[in-house]
């Protein structure tokens, strides 16, 4: 029988430790975007404010991710985790007793605020804890947690909401963090950090800046007053403080960013093809739905259980895709992945010319995008985190992190602007309602096909070696 010493027995309880941070991350998004329309009728608010309850934790996740990253490598990364838990736990907790929408809107920042730790830190964690040979089985272990938490989120926010009201959603998290943070000052083993050096404190601004302005252009339909100006301003700010922070980097000693690394293959290959997967990933998950409603005229329920496949492939592969990187490299898989994706897309391109089977048509586009994703997440994972050094693994968490969430922005951006800008083509060129939109959604997903197949040549240029996190 093989044995194992007690400091591995307990690595397990800290896969389980960053687990349930995941699952609570991804659970607190998939909720609140579930009873939006709820919260909105309940505080009396308008759309345009309902929108910021969302875009605030989207704002503040996206600045956040890397600097935190950085602060974590520089700090150490269990103190930022531990104290991401209390953040959020606290945070859930204002949330939950909320009865006016600008003390829902600070829990929501701070919410924002403690996931960012927890996740900026979380994969670093787990490979600065397991052995290399691991390194894909407990990131697919991690995907999978996400993967749980979306699943279960719409169900559980719906139920909760009709039982107790909308605030329970928030409230129900509140164990889960008590439980993290408990389970994370026990398991989590103390590092002390040598030679801690000052945070970059004028690429952090910079950085945040850039972010800031970027998120809020990808998010631009919560802008309604002053809209051109604006969004003039907003691009002046990106490309200045973009600029700026890349030429501050490169003349800082100890940067908040080493943009070296987006030159190793796996890493900088790997980054953008993630940005690359969610965005295909998003782009469906944004327009199914319409889809559905507008064209199949599928009632609610039958709606969910048609989403529901693609999460439960994805609950399925991720923790095998992330086991198989471990022997066979994370190229295959990725590029796999990112195949499966493309797949998807050209299925769902075609599904509105193919009458009486378009119904398999779509299952079958469903069950690919939850290959696609599910198979891409924990090997890329793996790439990226095993191309970085140890001492810049809380970077590389960030950076892998604030790629996903820019490519689920850019996705639904992209496939709505996109999407409501043909619509409204078709209908001028006159078109009847149903034809326009099948018209339309046949064009964004070959385009988004189009950003599947700049994936897989992204995926495709990375190397199958695993790295060791070097020192």
């Amino acid at each position: 029988m093989e044995k194992f010493t007690p400091g591995y027995l307990r690595s397990w309880y800290v896969l389980f430790t960053v687990g349930v941070g995941t699952f609570l991350s991804s659970l607190n998004t998939s909720t609140t975007n579930t009873v939006l329309p709820t919260i909105e009728r309940s505080l009396g608010i308008t759309l345009v404010q309902s929108e910021w309850i969302v875009l605030i934790y989207l704002l503040v996740l996206t600045i956040l991710l890397i600097p935190i990253g950085r602060l974590s490598d520089l700090w150490g990364h269990r103190r930022v985790l531990l104290f991401g838990f209390a953040i959020f736990t606290s945070a859930a907790v204002l949330c939950g007793v909320s009865q006016n929408y600008f003390s829902l809107l600070w829990g929501r920042a701070l919410v924002a605020l403690g996931g960012a730790m927890i996740m900026s830190v979380g994969p670093a964690i787990l490979t600065t804890t397991f052995p290399i040979e691991q390194r894909g089985r407990v990131l697919g272990i991690q995907a999978l947690m996400t993967y749980i938490g979306l699943s279960l989120g719409p169900v559980l926010g719906g139920w909760l909401t009709q039982a107790w009201g909308w605030q329970t959603i928030f409230l129900v998290t509140v164990p889960f963090g008590i439980s993290g943070l408990l389970l994370g000052i026990w398991a989590v083993p103390k590092v002390v950090v040598a030679d801690p050096k000052a945070l970059d404190l004028k690429g952090t601004f910079l950085f945040i800046l850039g972010m800031a302005a970027v998120t809020l252009l990808l998010n631009s339909n919560a802008i309604k007053q002053y809209r051109t100006l604006i969004l003039s301003l907003l691009v002046i700010v990106f490309v200045g403080a973009i600029w700026a922070f890349i030429h501050t980097e490169r003349e800082q000693g100890d940067p908040m960013i080493d943009l070296e690394l987006f030159r190793i293959n796996n890493f900088g290959f790997g980054a953008l093809g993630a940005a690359l997967n969610y965005l295909c990933f998003f782009l469906i998950i944004f327009l199914l739905p319409f889809y559905f409603d507008q064209v199949l005229h599928f009632p609610a329920s039958t709606v969910g259980m048609f989403m529901a496949i693609t999460p439960l492939v994805m609950t399925v592969c991720a923790p095998i895709a992330g086991a198989m990187s471990d022997r066979y490299g994370p190229r295959t898989l990725t590029t796999l992945g990112m195949a499966f994706n493309t797949i998807s897309l050209a299925l769902f391109g075609i599904m509105v010319q193919l009458g009486l089977t378009a119904h398999w048509t779509l299952i079958a586009g469903l069950i690919f995008a939850g290959l696609g994703t599910g198979t891409f997440a924990a090997p890329n994972n793996s790439a990226i985190l095993g191309a970085a050094p140890r001492s810049q693994q809380g970077v590389a968490s960030g950076v892998l992190a604030t790629v996903r969430y820019i490519g689920m922005m850019c996705g639904i951006t992209i496939g709505g602007s996109l999407f409501y800008l043909l619509i409204g083509y078709f209908t001028h060129q006159g078109a009847d309602t149903v034809p326009a939109f099948l018209h339309a959604f046949s064009i964004v997903m070959w385009v988004g096909a189009m950003f599947g197949t700049l994936g897989f040549f992204c995926t495709f240029a990375m190397t199958n070696e695993a790295h060791n996190v070097a020192a």
